[in-house]
């Protein structure tokens, strides 16, 4: 078999049922746009185009939509009276067109340049500060140093009302200040209302800190409240055993001025051994409004519910009233995976949670996706976020009590049992594996809703039909 990494191809139009990977409408945006192939397998190849957008293509369909760069005779020619008959020159220009590095016209354009003994289009291709050769489209000019770098090694940088993108070696050379991801001026992070807190050693939000007139210094709370600020606090873990590969954490929103108020911070964390953060959340009413966020816990369902329920604090706070605007967020981690990892390997019940939580799929907190889409999107808040190390599940509703709390557990730890990727062979283990879990709080009217929920959101997110038998 022909080898075709590296060749430029344009995308064009196949029938999506004669071949497995399948037809997406999206892909006629493409048709007649050049890309370059990167991947060939048996049956396909895959063409990633100029917008960085990658698609599958039938194999045996690709010699017609090849770029097509045979040298003609005219065309040696040419390259003899370009190069002033040096056949050296003549034979690495001969080369590198067939290696797709650069077309004709651009170097008879002298729009090219020299990296190990080939030709490369000055369009398409750069040399970074290490001497290392990159594509355009992975590629960044950092105005800062004047030179090209990975694209992966560039962040965003404010400067005063500026916001621009520099490689982690010029940002390091200068006086920024990183927050959250980004970097800072002196200039910037007043404008962004962003302050250094004295008590945590490190910045944060001036709407979440507490400013201190004794020392003329920002802290991270108030000693006479209730709450933390948001997310000022570090993350703790509970190992029981270590018996268990997988890790789950809960997020949970609560509007309960009576419960808020009970107890001052400094005290709940001394009840709950300094475990579990109690704090602001800016989606919440000011005056009753608090999060609970848990230590990550080591799944074991019986010690993670000994531990809430052994504790009379975090019961009340759990089984605190709720609104609309609260949410029950879980976040899951397995040893040895990344994010997209597990998400790869339990993204068939998507639907399945689009179904359990259908007030939420279209909310601008937890906007439902594709899997495809949640993967390469990505957002802050789409329904099922994908983190570096962990899953979390955004589209869960409030937690009205811990009861609800253990029976989510126990839906996550089956699911986690009986992983899988596809959607169908979800949905059917969700027909008879989980029937006894789900028959707990749905009776059989419901649970028949719920699985035509279940279909209904297959449809409309991934245009899979699945048959119901019921």
């Amino acid at each position: 078999m022909k080898n075709y990494v590296g060749k430029k191809a344009k995308g064009f139009y196949f029938d999506g049922d004669s071949y497995p990977m399948g037809y997406n409408s999206e892909m006629e945006r493409l048709i007649g746009e050049v890309g370059k192939i990167i991947y060939q397998g048996e049956s396909n190849i895959r063409i990633k185009f100029k917008n960085r957008e990658t698609w599958n293509y039938p194999i045996e369909l690709i010699e017609n939509h090849l770029i097509n760069q045979t040298m003609r005779l005219s065309d040696l020619r040419e390259l003899y009276e370009f190069f002033d008959d040096d056949r050296s020159k003549v034979e690495r220009a001969i080369k590198s067109l067939q290696a797709n590095f650069v077309s004709l016209n651009e170097i008879l354009a002298e729009d090219y340049f020299i990296y190990n003994d080939y030709y490369y289009s000055s369009e398409e291709y750069c040399v970074d500060y290490r001497g290392e050769l990159l594509e355009k489209d992975e590629a960044h000019f950092c105005e800062g140093l004047g030179e090209y770098v990975h694209s992966d090694d560039v962040y965003r940088v404010y400067e005063g009302r500026d916001e621009n993108y520099y490689s982690l070696r010029y940002i390091q050379s200068e006086c920024f200040t990183y927050f959250r991801g980004d970097y800072y001026d002196d200039d910037a992070l007043d404008r962004h209302d962003i302050v250094y807190l004295k008590d945590l050693g490190e910045y944060g939000y001036m709407c979440d800190s507490y400013y201190c007139d004794d020392d003329s210094c920002w802290y991270s709370y108030n000693k006479e409240e209730y709450v933390r600020g948001y997310h000022n606090g570090s993350f703790s873990t509970i190992t029981f055993n270590n018996k268990s590969r997988f890790k789950i954490g809960y997020e949970i929103e609560k509007e309960d001025e009576d419960v808020r108020n009970s107890i001052r911070i400094d005290d709940f964390e001394s009840k709950t051994d300094g475990y579990w953060r109690k704090e602001k959340d800016g989606s919440l009413n000011d005056e009753s409004g608090f999060e609970l966020i848990s230590p990550t816990f080591e799944m074991d369902i019986d010690k993670i519910f000994e531990h809430i329920e052994g504790n009379e604090q975090l019961v009340a706070h759990i089984n605190a009233e709720t609104s609309y605007n609260c949410g029950g967020h879980i976040h899951l981690s397995e040893n040895g995976l990344d994010g997209n990892q597990l998400f790869n390997k339990i993204k068939g019940y998507t639907p399945l949670f689009y179904a359990l939580y259908y007030g939420r799929v279209n909310k601008s907190y937890s906007k439902g996706k594709s899997n495809r889409d949640l993967e390469n999107e990505n957002e802050k808040y789409q329904a099922i976020k994908i983190h570096h190390d962990r899953v979390e599940f955004r589209i869960i509703s409030a937690v009205p009590n811990v009861s609800t709390l253990k029976w989510r557990t126990k839906l996550l730890m089956m699911i986690l049992q009986h992983p899988t990727d596809d959607i169908i062979k979800a949905y059917y283990n969700v027909d008879t594996k989980f029937t006894k879990l789900l028959k707990q709080t749905y009776s059989d009217e419901k649970l028949v809703e719920l699985k035509q929920r279940f279909i209904k959101f297959t449809k409309e997110f991934e245009n899979l039909e699945i048959k119901n038998n019921n």
